[in-house]
């Protein structure tokens, strides 16, 4: 049996003192990960934070951005997951926390190993210098009782967490409980770059933000009064909009939608003078404030640990077994109809004769609406119900919740290609923008294959508030099955109690593990406890 020391610690993160109030505490599971692997993080923010939201980047040396992700605050703090594509190049790299109210990055040192190429691309680590650490203090100790110097694989571990009375009383929220393999030997540094954000006083109150600029494309200057969409395709569309100043700038709030979000953002002139030309605000490097680094060589040991991470990681990728589950959130039906309001009639043109395009089906299936084509310019009007006339502006047209300027894109759109048609026959009003009828065309295919690309219209999949996870543990074990799980508990949300009970069972991986424990008292400070055993 090997020699193990047992260390218990307690920090006491200084982020209530004036000095340090407005730094974000960053923590992850593991200081050393293998491509294909999941990093699961904890953050804590100040109280006070103005934004709901957290963003979350992981950047190689040079400061290009690899992942990204969006978590919704909760508490003080937020907890997510990054999944480490294959691809990734061995090395070191720096996983950054911020939110849009705040002017500090608070970062933490990583060194990720490819797992196909190993060690062979390197046998040192970049380490950062010259840098503002993260500061932590040792206070009072809990007590984590019934931890024995060392476990069998596959064995199950009951121990009890003592919290005293006093430490009781002063604790805030939840707490934070983990138990994870560790790498004695190194240490990885967590500290802060100052972040450089334009339109600070923009907040994510109620989700992520998505912002950008309009200029005349023939002078390149910003476009004052700009009409600008933005617009999520789906059964029961959103749009929403906005008028712009005299600077351009536009943005819009995406709220509670999570995952990968399909987005349109579209600007154009009301007047119908101008062609417009939109860019979006999206940072896909950090350029200003990147560390200098200094080389250093990875001892042998850790070398060795890093091979057998990288066997254990590709027997998980064969048998696989997946560390995390998704928690998709619980959500309200967003809208009982269309923002455009209920539609006046309703059509579906698969239930008549194949039509080849959209003007057979607007002769043939759709009374009161006029479409027609002079010197190759569609044109569409809907007939006016009350006064027996066509009106004389164009409806708004949309496509899957799309609003449509160029109605060429709906011209060769035929019977199979539309599901269904819902007309509006009379002028309908959304805020401050008036329209004489509505035209929504939903089709089962994509909007992104009918639209065409140009400076007035930007397609993107976004990525929008990141759901919850929870960590995978086997209830029995399949036999000739291994167990490789490097993170044995995970709970990020545990309610204080004198007596806390921390149940788990050791995997298949032998090595040094440690026990976790954090949380923020009511002055804001963060407390932290470790105590690690050996697994042979």
């Amino acid at each position: 049996m090997k020699r193990i020391i047992i260390v218990l610690l307690l920090f006491w993160v200084n982020v209530g003192q004036a000095q340090e109030k407005e730094h974000i505490a960053l923590f992850t599971d593991r200081d050393i990960y293998t491509s294909g692997e999941t990093i699961l993080f904890n953050v804590i923010v100040p109280s006070g934070e103005g934004s709901a939201m957290i963003n979350i980047n992981l950047i190689n040396t040079r400061g290009k951005i690899v992942c990204s992700v969006n978590k919704k605050i909760s508490n003080d703090q937020a907890n997510g997951f990054i999944y480490l594509p294959d691809s990734m190049k061995t090395g070191t790299y720096l996983l950054c926390s911020s939110t849009r109210d705040n002017p500090a990055l608070t970062v933490k040192e990583l060194f990720i190993c490819n797992r196909f190429a190993g060690l062979i691309e390197t046998t040192t680590v970049l380490r950062a210098k010259d840098i503002t650490p993260f500061v932590e203090k040792p206070v009072i100790e809990p007590k984590i009782e019934g931890i024995s110097k060392s476990y069998k694989v596959r064995e199950k571990v009951k121990t009890t967490l003592r919290l005293p009375a006093n430490f009781l009383t002063n604790i805030k929220d939840h707490l934070f409980v983990a138990v994870v393999e560790s790498t004695p030997g190194y240490n990885s540094q967590t500290f802060y770059m100052t972040n450089v954000r334009k339109n600070q006083d923009i907040f994510e109150k109620e989700g992520i933000v998505v912002e950008g600029f309009v200029k005349d494309s023939s002078t390149d200057t910003p476009f004052n009064k700009g009409c600008i969409f933005l617009s999520v395709p789906d059964s029961i569309p959103w749009l929403d909009y906005l008028i712009t100043g005299e600077d351009g700038y536009f943005h819009f709030q995406l709220k509670d939608y999570y995952g990968e979000v399909p987005v349109v953002v579209q600007g154009f002139d009301p007047a119908k003078k101008k062609l417009l030309k939109i860019s979006l605000n999206q940072t896909d490097s950090i350029k200003e404030g990147v560390p200098a680094y200094e080389s250093q060589a990875i001892p042998m040991d850790i070398q060795k640990s890093i091979g057998n991470s990288i066997e254990a990681t590709t027997m998980r990728k064969i048998f696989n077994c997946q560390e995390i589950s998704i928690i998709n959130p619980q959500l309200k039906k967003r809208h009982e109809y269309p923002f455009y309001g209920v539609p006046t009639e309703t059509v579906h043109p698969a239930l008549f004769i194949d039509l080849p395009d959209f003007n057979e089906i607007s002769r043939e299936l759709l009374p009161g609406v006029k479409f027609r084509a002079f010197n190759r310019i569609p044109t569409l009007n809907i007939l006016n119900p009350t006064t027996l006339n066509y009106f004389n502006d164009a409806p708004l047209v949309l496509l899957n919740g799309i609003p449509v300027q160029d109605l060429n894109v709906i011209k060769n759109m035929g019977s199979k290609d539309i599901d269904r048609i819902e007309i509006c026959r009379r002028e309908r009003f959304y805020g401050d923008l008036d329209f004489q009828g509505v035209v929504a065309i939903y089709s089962s295919k994509q909007a992104n294959m009918f639209l065409p690309e140009s400076d007035e219209l930007i397609k993107l999949n976004l990525d929008a508030i990141q759901p919850d996870c929870s960590l995978n543990i086997p209830r029995e074990h399949i036999q000739n099955e291994p167990d490789l799980r490097k993170v044995l508990l995970w709970q990020p949300e545990v309610k204080p109690a004198e007596s806390i009970k921390l149940d788990f069972e050791t995997s298949d991986i032998k090595g040094h593990y440690k026990i976790t424990v954090r949380g923020i008292n009511l002055d804001g400070e963060v407390i932290y406890t470790e105590q690690t055993f050996e697994v042979n």
